[in-house]
């Protein structure tokens, strides 16, 4: 972020308390930002979101709307006009096959519970289709657009106007600032977060394409990557954050903070079998291959105490050929950070066998006295700022674990949203 002299005799943003902010979360997820609002109970109203993943507004609908108390006592439509309605907003829409997966085949218990959820979280549905005459009033408007084009681990096809790619829904939000512009209705506040290549070289030009527009629409931006692990979670997520804020003010992003733990801290002491890998697996990832399963050489535990928190230490930087293993091969030690979780992605990590009683484990694979394994759905979701209670909130929605997954690494830390949302309001 650079600040020029103008920038510095801005006077800073700040909400006034006594006033409601009205939230719309396009992207919305599983509703980092709404959770960011209820922890820090900050004055406000989600008027409305904009998302079409089935699973992850049930999740939303689960940890924020109260979906399944609600559920219970109900007065549902009939199903055709249910299914319409869903259809309608594209929710559960697959683009890659042309087929919405919501139909009349869907059983009525899913159907129902797709509805409601949809109902309670007020989701406008498929951001495409939105135009700012349809919407709420809105003083806050977050985007957290997609990053799969725009991330090294996906495709990086890019963001370009007309591109037809995810990360190019980018646009769809310019097109509904510029029909606000027209209204005399935008948005007193805006919030991007996204993958740090959204200023990459790559990227970069898009990038200035929008911040000057939105300097034409007469928003003042300011934008920071920010890491989760310097503020108090154990997980190296770099996000690129933008504010942007409608006229001349000035906003300063949080300042970092010593973290005192480590993911050990957030892990269970207990996990699925199928979460700790199989001998014939660690085979393929560690570096020394012999019966003995010995550390490979570039574990160094004894420095690990002498060493902040906040760091990676991999244990198998290398395989055999002295290659470098793949991100999704790499083995970390818990008692430092965890890695940066993406969608169905959590690493593998060092854990103490004697945690773990052998009848839970059984044959899995041992590196002396450790154990190697995946982290569990609540550990994932703790990562991301989400409490147990959510967690138990979704899994009686419905929502696998696979998807939860999904989730969580599609999620934004709401920790850092907090640290945010500090400085605004």
């Amino acid at each position: 972020m650079h600040l020029n002299l103008y920038e510095l005799l801005l006077p800073t943003f700040k909400w006034p308390k006594e006033k409601t902010i009205r939230v719309f979360e396009t992207f919305a997820g599983i509703g980092a930002q709404a959770k960011g609002f209820e922890n820090l109970q900050i004055n406000h109203e989600v008027t409305g979101i904009s998302e079409i993943d089935k699973d992850a507004i049930l999740a939303y609908a689960a940890i924020h709307c109260d979906l399944n108390r609600i559920m219970q006592s109900y007065s549902f439509p009939e199903k055709e006009e249910m299914v319409a309605y869903l259809q309608k907003l594209d929710v559960g829409y697959d683009f890659k096959n042309q087929r919405h997966t919501i139909t009349e085949k869907t059983g009525i218990d899913k159907v129902k519970r797709y509805y409601l959820a949809n109902v309670l979280s007020k989701n406008y549905g498929n951001i495409s289709k939105i135009h700012m005459s349809d919407l709420p009033e809105i003083d806050f408007l977050t985007y957290s657009f997609p990053c799969q084009d725009l991330s090294r681990a996906g495709a990086m096809r890019g963001m370009d106007k007309e591109s037809h790619t995810r990360s190019g829904l980018l646009w769809e939000i310019e097109r509904i600032l510029e029909e606000g512009y027209a209204m005399n209705r935008l948005p007193k506040i805006l919030m991007m977060e996204n993958v740090p290549e959204v200023i990459g070289t790559r990227n970069l030009k898009n990038f200035r394409k929008w911040y000057a527009k939105l300097e034409e629409l007469g928003y003042q931006s300011y934008y920071k990557i920010l890491d989760a692990s310097d503020f108090g979670v154990p997980q190296h997520r770099e996000r690129c954050f933008m504010i942007s804020i409608y006229g001349a003010y000035h906003y300063d992003f949080p300042m970092p903070v010593p973290l005192t733990i480590s993911l050990q801290d957030v892990m269970e002491n207990k996990a699925d079998k199928s979460d700790f890998i199989s001998h014939k697996d660690m085979l393929k990832m560690i570096s020394v291959h012999d019966e003995t399963m010995k550390l490979p050489d570039c574990y160094v535990p004894q420095n690990i105490e002498h060493q902040r928190f906040n760091f990676m230490k991999c244990i198998n930087g290398k395989n055999i050929h002295g290659k470098r293993v793949s991100q999704t091969n790499r083995i970390f030690d818990s008692r430092g950070i965890s890695a940066t979780l993406t969608c169905g992605y959590t690493g593998y990590y060092l854990v103490d066998s004697s945690q773990y009683p052998d009848e839970d484990i059984g044959d899995r694979a041992r590196i002396g006295d450790q154990l190697v394994r995946r982290l569990t759905v609540k550990e994932a979701y703790r990562l991301m700022g989400f409490t147990d209670e959510d967690v138990e909130k979704v899994i009686s929605a419905g929502v696998s674990r696979h998807q939860m997954y999904r989730q969580a690494g599609n999620s934004i830390v709401v920790n850092v949203l907090m640290a945010i949302f500090n400085q605004l309001f």
